[in-house]
Protein backbone atom coordinates (compact mmCIF):
# COMPACT_ATOMS: atom_id res chain seq x y z
CA UNK A 1 0.00 0.00 0.00
CA UNK A 2 2.80 2.35 0.93
CA UNK A 3 4.61 1.57 -2.33
CA UNK A 4 1.46 2.35 -4.33
CA UNK A 5 1.04 5.65 -2.50
CA UNK A 6 4.63 6.59 -3.27
CA UNK A 7 4.13 5.81 -6.98
CA UNK A 8 0.99 7.93 -7.07
CA UNK A 9 2.81 10.71 -5.26
CA UNK A 10 5.67 10.60 -7.76
CA UNK A 11 3.24 10.78 -10.69
CA UNK A 12 1.40 13.71 -9.14
CA UNK A 13 4.60 15.63 -8.39
CA UNK A 14 5.86 15.05 -11.94
CA UNK A 15 2.69 16.53 -13.42
CA UNK A 16 2.80 19.44 -10.98
CA UNK A 17 6.44 20.24 -11.80
CA UNK A 18 5.70 19.99 -15.55
CA UNK A 19 2.90 22.51 -15.13
CA UNK A 20 5.06 24.84 -13.03
CA UNK A 21 7.86 24.71 -15.62
CA UNK A 22 5.46 25.45 -18.48
CA UNK A 23 4.14 28.53 -16.69
CA UNK A 24 7.43 30.37 -16.40
CA UNK A 25 6.96 34.02 -17.44
CA UNK A 26 7.74 34.89 -21.04
CA UNK A 27 11.03 36.78 -21.15
CA UNK A 28 11.17 37.20 -24.92
CA UNK A 29 9.06 36.52 -27.95
CA UNK A 30 9.83 33.48 -30.02
CA UNK A 31 8.95 33.96 -33.66
CA UNK A 32 8.22 31.17 -36.12
CA UNK A 33 8.32 31.57 -39.89
CA UNK A 34 5.69 29.95 -42.10
CA UNK A 35 7.31 29.15 -45.44
CA UNK A 36 6.39 27.28 -48.60
CA UNK A 37 8.57 24.52 -50.00
CA UNK A 38 10.43 27.02 -52.19
CA UNK A 39 11.30 29.14 -49.17
CA UNK A 40 8.70 31.87 -49.74
CA UNK A 41 7.82 33.53 -46.45
CA UNK A 42 4.07 33.56 -45.86
CA UNK A 43 3.96 35.10 -42.40
CA UNK A 44 5.47 35.06 -38.93
CA UNK A 45 3.67 34.01 -35.79
CA UNK A 46 4.46 34.04 -32.08
CA UNK A 47 2.18 31.14 -31.18
CA UNK A 48 4.18 27.94 -31.57
CA UNK A 49 2.77 26.23 -34.68
CA UNK A 50 2.09 22.53 -34.96
CA UNK A 51 1.24 20.25 -37.89
CA UNK A 52 -2.42 20.64 -38.76
CA UNK A 53 -2.57 24.37 -38.08
CA UNK A 54 -4.33 26.33 -40.82
CA UNK A 55 -3.47 29.72 -42.24
CA UNK A 56 -5.57 31.97 -44.47
CA UNK A 57 -3.49 34.73 -46.06
CA UNK A 58 -4.62 38.25 -46.85
CA UNK A 59 -5.33 37.17 -50.43
CA UNK A 60 -7.52 34.30 -49.17
CA UNK A 61 -5.23 31.38 -49.86
CA UNK A 62 -5.47 28.47 -47.45
CA UNK A 63 -2.31 26.73 -46.21
CA UNK A 64 -1.78 23.86 -43.79
CA UNK A 65 1.27 23.51 -41.55
CA UNK A 66 2.72 20.08 -42.32
CA UNK A 67 6.09 20.17 -40.55
CA UNK A 68 7.90 22.23 -37.93
CA UNK A 69 11.69 22.34 -37.79
CA UNK A 70 13.11 24.80 -35.32
CA UNK A 71 11.77 28.24 -36.13
CA UNK A 72 10.76 27.32 -39.68
CA UNK A 73 7.39 25.75 -40.47
CA UNK A 74 6.54 24.19 -43.79
CA UNK A 75 3.11 25.30 -45.01
CA UNK A 76 1.48 23.52 -47.96
CA UNK A 77 -0.99 25.37 -50.18
CA UNK A 78 -4.43 23.74 -50.16
CA UNK A 79 -6.97 25.91 -51.94
CA UNK A 80 -8.39 29.35 -52.53
CA UNK A 81 -10.90 30.43 -49.93
CA UNK A 82 -14.08 32.03 -51.21
CA UNK A 83 -15.31 34.34 -48.46
CA UNK A 84 -19.01 34.67 -47.58
CA UNK A 85 -21.05 36.82 -49.95
CA UNK A 86 -21.45 40.27 -48.40
CA UNK A 87 -23.12 41.93 -51.38
CA UNK A 88 -25.86 42.96 -48.97
CA UNK A 89 -23.49 45.68 -47.71
CA UNK A 90 -24.22 47.60 -50.93
CA UNK A 91 -27.98 47.22 -50.83
CA UNK A 92 -30.91 48.48 -48.84
CA UNK A 93 -31.04 45.05 -47.25
CA UNK A 94 -28.06 46.00 -45.12
CA UNK A 95 -30.28 47.34 -42.38
CA UNK A 96 -29.71 46.76 -38.66
CA UNK A 97 -31.22 43.54 -37.40
CA UNK A 98 -34.07 44.20 -34.98
CA UNK A 99 -32.93 42.95 -31.56
CA UNK A 100 -33.90 43.67 -27.99
CA UNK A 101 -30.23 43.86 -27.02
CA UNK A 102 -26.81 43.73 -28.60
CA UNK A 103 -24.22 42.48 -26.14
CA UNK A 104 -20.49 42.02 -26.70
CA UNK A 105 -17.89 40.95 -24.12
CA UNK A 106 -14.19 41.88 -24.16
CA UNK A 107 -11.23 40.79 -22.04
CA UNK A 108 -7.43 40.67 -22.23
CA UNK A 109 -5.73 37.36 -21.44
CA UNK A 110 -2.22 38.85 -21.64
CA UNK A 111 -2.90 41.82 -19.42
CA UNK A 112 0.73 43.03 -19.45
CA UNK A 113 0.92 43.72 -23.18
CA UNK A 114 1.94 47.21 -24.26
CA UNK A 115 3.44 49.10 -27.20
CA UNK A 116 7.11 50.03 -26.87
CA UNK A 117 7.24 53.17 -29.09
CA UNK A 118 4.35 54.79 -27.19
CA UNK A 119 4.68 53.32 -23.68
CA UNK A 120 8.43 52.87 -23.40
CA UNK A 121 8.07 49.15 -22.63
CA UNK A 122 6.54 46.06 -24.23
CA UNK A 123 5.34 44.50 -20.99
CA UNK A 124 4.46 45.70 -17.49
CA UNK A 125 3.70 44.24 -14.09
CA UNK A 126 0.72 46.57 -13.96
CA UNK A 127 -2.08 47.14 -16.44
CA UNK A 128 -0.75 47.10 -19.98
CA UNK A 129 -1.96 49.57 -22.57
CA UNK A 130 -3.71 46.70 -24.33
CA UNK A 131 -6.62 47.71 -22.09
CA UNK A 132 -6.58 51.14 -23.69
CA UNK A 133 -6.94 49.44 -27.06
CA UNK A 134 -9.77 47.27 -25.74
CA UNK A 135 -11.50 50.30 -24.22
CA UNK A 136 -11.31 52.19 -27.50
CA UNK A 137 -12.88 49.22 -29.26
CA UNK A 138 -15.57 49.02 -26.56
CA UNK A 139 -16.37 52.73 -26.85
CA UNK A 140 -16.71 52.47 -30.62
CA UNK A 141 -19.01 49.46 -30.32
CA UNK A 142 -21.15 51.24 -27.74
CA UNK A 143 -21.37 54.24 -30.05
CA UNK A 144 -22.96 51.88 -32.55
CA UNK A 145 -25.58 50.71 -30.06
CA UNK A 146 -24.02 47.64 -28.46
CA UNK A 147 -23.89 46.96 -24.74
CA UNK A 148 -20.22 46.15 -24.12
CA UNK A 149 -18.72 44.58 -21.02
CA UNK A 150 -14.95 45.00 -20.83
CA UNK A 151 -13.47 43.02 -17.96
CA UNK A 152 -10.75 44.89 -16.02
CA UNK A 153 -9.37 41.61 -14.63
CA UNK A 154 -5.62 41.01 -14.78
CA UNK A 155 -4.16 37.59 -15.57
CA UNK A 156 -0.47 38.02 -14.77
CA UNK A 157 2.05 36.64 -15.40
CA UNK A 158 2.36 36.33 -19.17
CA UNK A 159 2.89 32.57 -19.22
CA UNK A 160 1.30 29.33 -20.33
CA UNK A 161 -1.18 29.55 -17.45
CA UNK A 162 -2.61 32.92 -18.54
CA UNK A 163 -5.40 31.30 -20.56
CA UNK A 164 -6.34 29.15 -17.57
CA UNK A 165 -6.64 32.25 -15.42
CA UNK A 166 -8.48 34.28 -18.07
CA UNK A 167 -10.93 31.41 -18.48
CA UNK A 168 -12.44 32.38 -15.14
CA UNK A 169 -12.92 35.90 -16.51
CA UNK A 170 -14.52 34.56 -19.69
CA UNK A 171 -16.89 32.38 -17.67
CA UNK A 172 -17.95 35.43 -15.65
CA UNK A 173 -18.55 37.38 -18.86
CA UNK A 174 -20.92 34.65 -20.04
CA UNK A 175 -23.36 35.84 -17.37
CA UNK A 176 -23.95 38.94 -19.51
CA UNK A 177 -25.31 36.70 -22.31
CA UNK A 178 -23.03 38.16 -25.01
CA UNK A 179 -23.59 37.61 -28.72
CA UNK A 180 -19.83 37.65 -29.20
CA UNK A 181 -16.73 37.45 -26.98
CA UNK A 182 -13.37 38.89 -28.04
CA UNK A 183 -9.96 38.38 -26.42
CA UNK A 184 -7.85 41.46 -27.19
CA UNK A 185 -4.08 41.01 -27.69
CA UNK A 186 -1.18 42.58 -29.48
CA UNK A 187 1.41 40.54 -31.38
CA UNK A 188 5.06 39.94 -30.52
CA UNK A 189 6.48 40.12 -34.04
CA UNK A 190 9.52 42.49 -33.97
CA UNK A 191 9.01 44.03 -37.42
CA UNK A 192 6.31 46.75 -37.24
CA UNK A 193 6.01 46.72 -41.04
CA UNK A 194 4.09 43.44 -40.82
CA UNK A 195 1.19 45.34 -39.28
CA UNK A 196 1.52 48.78 -40.86
CA UNK A 197 -1.19 49.66 -43.36
CA UNK A 198 -2.77 52.70 -44.96
CA UNK A 199 -6.57 52.76 -45.07
CA UNK A 200 -8.48 55.65 -46.58
CA UNK A 201 -5.28 57.65 -46.93
CA UNK A 202 -4.41 57.39 -43.21
CA UNK A 203 -1.83 55.12 -41.54
CA UNK A 204 -3.32 52.45 -39.29
CA UNK A 205 -2.70 48.97 -37.94
CA UNK A 206 -3.78 45.61 -39.28
CA UNK A 207 -5.60 43.09 -37.10
CA UNK A 208 -4.93 39.34 -37.13
CA UNK A 209 -7.75 36.91 -36.29
CA UNK A 210 -6.95 33.74 -34.34
CA UNK A 211 -9.25 30.74 -34.03
CA UNK A 212 -8.53 27.75 -31.80
CA UNK A 213 -8.97 24.60 -33.84
CA UNK A 214 -9.03 22.52 -30.66
CA UNK A 215 -12.40 23.71 -29.41
CA UNK A 216 -15.92 22.39 -29.95
CA UNK A 217 -17.09 25.71 -31.42
CA UNK A 218 -14.40 25.86 -34.09
CA UNK A 219 -16.92 25.52 -36.93
CA UNK A 220 -18.93 28.58 -35.94
CA UNK A 221 -15.90 30.57 -34.78
CA UNK A 222 -14.13 30.00 -38.10
CA UNK A 223 -17.28 30.90 -40.00
CA UNK A 224 -17.50 34.12 -37.99
CA UNK A 225 -13.82 34.90 -38.67
CA UNK A 226 -14.39 34.44 -42.41
CA UNK A 227 -17.41 36.74 -42.26
CA UNK A 228 -15.47 39.40 -40.36
CA UNK A 229 -12.71 39.26 -42.98
CA UNK A 230 -15.24 39.43 -45.81
CA UNK A 231 -16.88 42.54 -44.35
CA UNK A 232 -13.52 44.18 -43.61
CA UNK A 233 -12.14 43.42 -47.10
CA UNK A 234 -15.22 45.12 -48.54
CA UNK A 235 -15.37 48.17 -46.28
CA UNK A 236 -11.76 48.64 -45.08
CA UNK A 237 -9.43 46.75 -47.45
CA UNK A 238 -6.21 45.79 -45.68
CA UNK A 239 -7.56 46.00 -42.13
CA UNK A 240 -7.57 42.23 -41.54
CA UNK A 241 -4.03 40.93 -41.84
CA UNK A 242 -4.92 37.23 -42.01
CA UNK A 243 -6.50 34.36 -40.08
CA UNK A 244 -4.53 31.76 -38.15
CA UNK A 245 -6.11 28.59 -36.75
CA UNK A 246 -3.84 27.07 -34.09
CA UNK A 247 -4.11 23.91 -32.05
CA UNK A 248 -5.22 25.63 -28.83
CA UNK A 249 -8.72 26.54 -27.70
CA UNK A 250 -8.12 30.15 -26.55
CA UNK A 251 -11.22 29.60 -24.34
CA UNK A 252 -13.33 29.75 -27.49
CA UNK A 253 -15.08 26.54 -26.50
CA UNK A 254 -17.12 28.64 -24.07
CA UNK A 255 -19.09 30.56 -26.67
CA UNK A 256 -19.75 30.40 -30.41
CA UNK A 257 -18.63 33.61 -32.16
CA UNK A 258 -15.49 33.97 -30.07
CA UNK A 259 -12.31 35.36 -31.59
CA UNK A 260 -8.83 36.35 -30.52
CA UNK A 261 -7.74 39.68 -32.03
CA UNK A 262 -4.05 40.54 -32.45
CA UNK A 263 -4.19 44.33 -32.66
CA UNK A 264 -0.85 45.41 -34.05
CA UNK A 265 2.49 44.39 -32.59
CA UNK A 266 4.58 45.68 -29.69
CA UNK A 267 6.97 47.62 -31.96
CA UNK A 268 4.11 49.55 -33.59
CA UNK A 269 2.99 53.01 -32.56
CA UNK A 270 -0.06 52.57 -30.32
CA UNK A 271 -1.88 55.48 -31.95
CA UNK A 272 -2.03 53.52 -35.20
CA UNK A 273 -3.69 50.65 -33.35
CA UNK A 274 -6.20 52.94 -31.65
CA UNK A 275 -7.08 54.42 -35.04
CA UNK A 276 -7.95 50.95 -36.31
CA UNK A 277 -10.29 50.15 -33.44
CA UNK A 278 -13.14 52.32 -34.74
CA UNK A 279 -12.90 50.55 -38.09
CA UNK A 280 -12.77 47.18 -36.34
CA UNK A 281 -15.85 48.10 -34.31
CA UNK A 282 -17.69 48.98 -37.51
CA UNK A 283 -16.72 45.64 -39.05
CA UNK A 284 -17.82 43.63 -36.01
CA UNK A 285 -21.07 45.56 -35.76
CA UNK A 286 -21.87 44.93 -39.43
CA UNK A 287 -20.87 41.27 -39.25
CA UNK A 288 -23.04 40.64 -36.18
CA UNK A 289 -25.98 42.95 -36.72
CA UNK A 290 -25.72 44.76 -40.05
CA UNK A 291 -27.29 42.19 -42.35
CA UNK A 292 -30.65 40.54 -42.67
CA UNK A 293 -30.84 37.25 -40.80
CA UNK A 294 -30.64 34.36 -43.18
CA UNK A 295 -28.80 36.34 -45.86
CA UNK A 296 -25.48 35.26 -47.28
CA UNK A 297 -23.76 37.75 -45.07
CA UNK A 298 -25.19 36.68 -41.74
CA UNK A 299 -23.79 34.21 -39.29
CA UNK A 300 -25.66 30.92 -39.46
CA UNK A 301 -27.35 29.27 -36.50
CA UNK A 302 -24.69 28.57 -33.92
CA UNK A 303 -25.95 25.11 -33.17
CA UNK A 304 -24.69 23.54 -36.40
CA UNK A 305 -21.68 21.24 -36.25
CA UNK A 306 -20.53 21.78 -39.81
CA UNK A 307 -21.26 23.75 -42.93
CA UNK A 308 -19.40 24.98 -45.98
CA UNK A 309 -18.28 28.54 -46.53
CA UNK A 310 -16.63 29.18 -49.86
CA UNK A 311 -15.45 25.61 -50.26
CA UNK A 312 -13.81 25.51 -46.82
CA UNK A 313 -15.35 22.86 -44.62
CA UNK A 314 -16.23 24.18 -41.19
CA UNK A 315 -14.32 22.18 -38.61
CA UNK A 316 -11.30 20.17 -39.66
CA UNK A 317 -10.98 20.00 -43.48
CA UNK A 318 -10.88 16.64 -45.22
CA UNK A 319 -7.22 16.91 -46.08
CA UNK A 320 -6.23 17.54 -42.46
CA UNK A 321 -7.26 14.05 -41.44
CA UNK A 322 -10.26 12.68 -39.58
CA UNK A 323 -11.33 15.02 -36.77
CA UNK A 324 -14.32 12.95 -35.82
CA UNK A 325 -15.98 12.53 -32.47
CA UNK A 326 -13.78 9.50 -31.88
CA UNK A 327 -10.68 11.69 -31.93
CA UNK A 328 -12.32 14.17 -29.58
CA UNK A 329 -13.26 11.28 -27.30
CA UNK A 330 -9.65 10.16 -27.27
CA UNK A 331 -8.47 13.63 -26.27
CA UNK A 332 -11.09 13.78 -23.56
CA UNK A 333 -10.15 10.34 -22.23
CA UNK A 334 -6.51 11.35 -22.10
CA UNK A 335 -7.34 14.44 -20.12
CA UNK A 336 -9.50 12.46 -17.72
CA UNK A 337 -6.72 9.90 -17.20
CA UNK A 338 -4.15 12.63 -16.60
CA UNK A 339 -6.49 14.33 -14.14
CA UNK A 340 -7.13 11.06 -12.31
CA UNK A 341 -3.41 10.35 -11.94
CA UNK A 342 -2.78 13.88 -10.68
CA UNK A 343 -5.66 13.70 -8.22
CA UNK A 344 -4.46 10.34 -6.93
CA UNK A 345 -0.95 11.68 -6.49
CA UNK A 346 -2.21 14.68 -4.56
CA UNK A 347 -4.36 12.46 -2.32
CA UNK A 348 -1.40 10.18 -1.62
CA UNK A 349 0.80 13.14 -0.80
CA UNK A 350 -1.92 14.60 1.42
CA UNK A 351 -2.30 11.35 3.36
CA UNK A 352 1.43 11.04 3.93
CA UNK A 353 1.80 14.65 5.04
CA UNK A 354 -1.44 14.96 7.02
CA UNK A 355 -1.29 11.56 8.65
CA UNK A 356 -4.95 10.71 8.03
CA UNK A 357 -7.33 9.94 5.16
CA UNK A 358 -9.62 12.86 6.04
CA UNK A 359 -6.77 15.32 6.32
CA UNK A 360 -5.25 14.00 3.11
CA UNK A 361 -8.48 14.43 1.16
CA UNK A 362 -8.85 17.98 2.50
CA UNK A 363 -5.29 18.92 1.53
CA UNK A 364 -5.68 17.36 -1.93
CA UNK A 365 -8.90 19.31 -2.49
CA UNK A 366 -7.17 22.59 -1.68
CA UNK A 367 -4.26 21.74 -3.98
CA UNK A 368 -6.63 20.98 -6.85
CA UNK A 369 -8.46 24.26 -6.23
CA UNK A 370 -5.18 26.15 -6.33
CA UNK A 371 -3.93 24.46 -9.50
CA UNK A 372 -7.19 24.99 -11.41
CA UNK A 373 -7.83 28.55 -10.30
CA UNK A 374 -10.77 27.52 -8.11
CA UNK A 375 -12.59 25.61 -10.88
CA UNK A 376 -12.01 22.20 -9.22
CA UNK A 377 -11.45 21.22 -5.61
CA UNK A 378 -11.99 22.95 -2.29
CA UNK A 379 -11.00 26.64 -2.06
CA UNK A 380 -9.07 27.80 1.03
CA UNK A 381 -11.19 28.99 3.91
CA UNK A 382 -11.22 32.66 4.90
CA UNK A 383 -7.92 33.65 6.44
CA UNK A 384 -5.93 30.85 4.81
CA UNK A 385 -2.99 31.79 2.61
CA UNK A 386 -2.34 29.25 -0.15
CA UNK A 387 1.30 28.76 -1.02
CA UNK A 388 0.78 29.56 -4.68
CA UNK A 389 -2.21 31.52 -6.00
CA UNK A 390 -1.41 31.05 -9.67
CA UNK A 391 -1.40 34.82 -10.29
Amino acid sequence: MKKLLMLLLAAGLMLYLTRAWSEQPVSRYDVWRLETRDGTLLTCICEEPSPGDLYISADNRLYEVTAVSGEVCLAEYREEVILPDVAWLDTDAALPVSRMTRRIALYCTHSDESYTPSDGYYSTDGRGSIYEVAQTLADSLEHRGAEVTLSPALHHPHDAGAYRRSRQTAVQLLTTAPDCMLDIHRDGIPDPATYEVEIGGSPASKVRLLVGRGNANMAVNKEFALLVKAVADKVYPGLIKDIYMGRGTYNQDLLPRSLLLECGTYTLDKELVLRSMDMMADVIDRALYGGVLGSAGSVSDVGGNSSDVGGVTMGQPDYAGDASAGESHGVGSGLLWTGAVLAAGLVGYGILSAGSLRGGMRKAGRSLSEMTGGMVGTPPEDGENPAHSGK
